[in-house]
């Protein structure tokens, strides 16, 4: 894969994955952390690990159906999530619940169109390769 598509997919997961690890978990932890310091370093954490496994499965040469699915998953996720996520707050900045849209049904839907997507590509580019 080249390098430019790999580092925008890796990007785009590892700012998506951040966003998501600091809103869901750390908004039932309101009144218990005093500090925006502790959910921002957090939720590094689970992003750079998830944006090293985009990096690193996106230069693989020889892929099986199991990181098609997984990467399939991950990448339609996060357009979903983003989509939904950042779309309401640009266009309708006045609505009380817009980035739940990314959080609850455009992330979880792309998730799921990516893990079929996924095992799709992988059946089609197998395929293609025994001709």
């Amino acid at each position: 894969m080249k390098t430019a598509i790999r580092i925008f997919l890796t990007v785009i997961t590892v700012l998506a994955s951040y966003l998501f690890f600091y809103w869901v978990p750390f908004s039932f932890l309101i009144g218990l952390i005093n500090s925006e310091l502790v959910p921002g370093l957090l939720s590094i954490i689970p992003a750079a690990w998830v944006g090293y496994y985009v990096w690193k499965k996106t230069g693989a040469i020889s892929v099986g159906l199991s990181t098609y699915i997984i990467m399939g998953g991950i990448i339609l996720g996060t357009i979903g999530f983003l989509g939904g996520f950042l779309g309401p707050i640009i266009f309708t900045p006045k609505a009380d619940q817009g980035p739940l849209l990314g959080i609850f049904i455009t992330g979880p839907i792309g998730f799921i169109a990516g893990l079929m997507g996924g095992g799709l590509l992988w059946a089609i580019k197998g395929k293609n390769n025994s001709d």
